[in-house]
């Protein structure tokens, strides 16, 4: 048993000194054939390194953003007209009048009735006035008092008095003729709504008379020479024409009458009303007038209402 652990013990120590011990005196010794070959490792190789190509990135496009538009207000409910209030029956309605503006046209056709007019000058003038081929100038200061005869575009004719012959030119703007005469309209619409509430009433107290009055008496009426009015086939009256054509009445005329009423007795005496245009300063309108009537002729005429006579 000694003897095989020697031999290992040998075998250990001789391949120890082989290896390790040997070559240092082979080095040395420059024996080359014993130096253990170098093993040369080949280096690891490095692994490819993969390029991966990445393409740049597209711009985004922005859809374009929606304008917010701010929000509009709800539309208001229109609020119910009122219904315009019937009248009651046998009430009076008041008539609508046009703006003054709208009854000369935007004071492009101021009526002829309108002039003669004093008017006031709101600056300084120099005035040319002519007189046949002749020509003055004259100067009119600033609050200076000058006749409107009447009017030539948007200029007025003017006139040192009503009756010279002299005229001239002044702008509309350049004188008070606009108040003047819208003072006047302003107050002729008073006096025409009472005119025609007065005969508006007028007409209803007949009506009551005449449905509460007795039954007539036999020559209660008329007396042999107050014979009521005789009317002809198409409604006029002859001796209403002939009152009206020997210029009893100027203002009324055949051709300007829309109606012709019935005659009515009132204390002896007919009265015959008719409705009728008359031209005033600021247009047309209807009017309405009674001819009084005794022992077959005509006494006069006045406005219904008023009693004022007609010229």
């Amino acid at each position: 048993m000694k003897g095989i652990l020697v031999l290992i013990l040998a075998a250990a120590v001789g391949y120890a000194a082989y290896q390790y011990v040997y070559p240092q005196i082979a080095d040395a010794l420059k024996f080359e054939k014993h130096k253990p070959k170098e093993v040369v490792v080949a280096p690891k190789p490095e692994p490819k390194k993969e390029v991966i190509v990445i393409a740049p990135p597209k711009p985004v496009v922005e859809a374009p953003k929606p304008v917010m538009e701010p929000p509009k207000p709800a539309p208001m409910p229109e609020a119910p007209k009122p219904e315009p209030v019937k009248p009651k029956e046998g009430e009076f309605v008041a008539p609508n009048f046009d703006p003054i503006d709208v009854a000369t046209q935007n004071w492009a056709a101021i009526p002829k009735s309108a002039f003669p007019r004093p008017v006031k000058l709101k600056k300084d003038l120099n005035l040319q006035m002519k007189i046949g081929n002749s020509s003055a100038a004259t100067q009119v200061k600033a609050g200076g008092t000058i006749v409107a005869v009447g009017q030539e575009g948007t200029d007025i004719l003017v006139s040192p008095t009503e009756t010279s012959p002299m005229r001239g030119k002044v702008g509309l703007d350049d004188t008070d003729l606009k108040e003047v005469l819208t003072d006047i309209y302003e107050r002729w619409k008073v006096a025409r709504t009472e005119t025609l509430r007065r005969a508006h009433d007028f007409k209803l107290a007949a009506a009551e008379r005449a449905k509460n009055a007795p039954p007539p008496t036999k020559g209660a009426t008329a007396s042999a020479g107050n014979d009521k009015p005789a009317r002809d086939a198409d409604g006029t009256y002859p001796l209403l024409l002939a009152s009206m054509k020997s210029g009893q009445v100027t203002e009324i005329k055949p051709e300007t009458i829309k109606e012709w009423g019935e005659p009515q007795m009132t204390d002896g005496v007919w009265t015959v009303i008719v409705k009728y245009e008359t031209q005033t300063m600021f247009g047309k309108f209807d009017t309405e007038a009674q001819a009084q009537i005794k022992n077959g002729k005509v006494e006069k005429w006045i406005y219904t209402g008023s009693g004022e006579e007609v010229p």
